[in-house]
């Protein structure tokens, strides 16, 4: 059976934080773009810095689930508003549940898990964690 994507990406990902952090140079090459801003534009591909932006944004989207499933292993309890948020309508469908997956990226815009008790997945915004481990 081979390793679980998200696994291998979370391991992947602190070792290259683990050798920036050891790279003694980083700092000053980071500083180039500070000191000489001109050799950063973006004139001559004018999708550069969209692209750069999207990259961005899925980057802190895996961080995010990542984040959720170093703290909650499948199966952890949780409150899941498939809908809206309590807050935005307190009468609004909940499900005290567990989850039935690890979190993931959704079609590179939403941070998501499924849970039981649900056909479809939910935005992490949409889960709160509830004290006291699985059901």
């Amino acid at each position: 059976m081979t390793a679980n994507p998200i696994e291998r990406l979370d391991v992947q990902a602190a070792v290259v934080e683990q050798r920036h952090q050891l790279d003694a140079s980083d700092t000053a090459f980071a500083a180039l773009a500070c000191m000489h801003p001109e050799a950063c534009a973006c004139d001559d591909d004018p999708g550069w810095a969209a692209f750069i932006a999207r990259q961005v944004a899925l980057n802190s989207l895996w961080r995010e689930a990542a984040r959720f499933n170093a703290a909650n292993p499948v199966g952890a309890a949780v409150v899941a508003y498939p809908g809206v948020r309590p807050e935005d309508d307190p009468n609004d469908e909940r499900i005290v549940t567990t989850t039935r997956s690890r979190a993931t990226v959704l079609g590179s815009h939403t941070a998501v898990v499924w849970v039981h008790g649900h056909g479809a997945c939910i935005a992490l915004t949409h889960i709160d964690v509830r004290p006291g481990g699985a059901a």
